[in-house]
């Protein structure tokens, strides 16, 4: 329980750092070939040291650049990935590692974006349903997120890109049940 509670904290920390300045944007109609040139994604920054070769945060690294991602590290065990969407035009996906587990999610929406009526809520307890392997929630500041975790057991290269894909699809997802209750801010 102690290292599920060290990756949320580290997940809560980078969440908390951006929460304010995330919000989903639809996507704009572009050409195939504007969709290849413009809004390329970010290299790797780095805003803390490189994690040391042989822990469970170089691991993680490694996983973040096998997923294909531009990414950036906020601090150690705290990364954010950039994905695209399909409601969305990008996905800020937020990452915080634990001494053996990774907490990952998105901020689908802000609370002062949405309006929450019951049948809004209804739409996303459905939602909710059907989604495999991440939860649908509000945070402590009443924003929409997504969310999974990781234990190192089953972790490797491949799980890591596909639970990107996962929370990237319920962000994509959750944000198009929410789009009738966006408020006009």
């Amino acid at each position: 329980m102690k290292t599920v509670s060290a990756a949320l904290a580290a997940f809560a920390a980078v969440l908390l750092l951006f929460t304010s300045t995330v919000t989903a944007k639809t996507k704009s109609p572009r050409t195939r070939s504007q969709a290849h040139t413009s809004g390329a994604t970010p290299k790797p920054q780095s805003a803390a040291p490189a994690a040391q070769p042989g822990t469970f945060e170089y691991r993680v690294e490694d996983f973040i650049r096998q997923s294909g991602h531009g990414f950036r590290k906020v601090k150690n065990n705290s990364w954010f990935l950039l994905t695209p969407g399909k409601e969305m035009d990008q996905i800020r996906v937020i990452l915080g590692a634990g001494p053996n587990s990774i907490a990952m999610g998105a901020v689908v929406l802000p609370k002062d974006k949405m309006k929450l009526t019951a049948e809004g809520l209804e739409k996303l307890m459905k939602l909710s349903y059907d989604l495999n392997y991440v939860r649908l929630c509000l945070d402590s500041d009443d924003d929409l997120i997504v969310m999974a975790q990781l234990k190192d057991p089953w972790l490797n290269a491949a799980e890591f890109k596909n639970t990107v894909a996962l929370v990237t699809e319920a962000a994509d997802r959750a944000y198009a049940v929410m789009r009738p209750y966006l408020t006009t801010q």
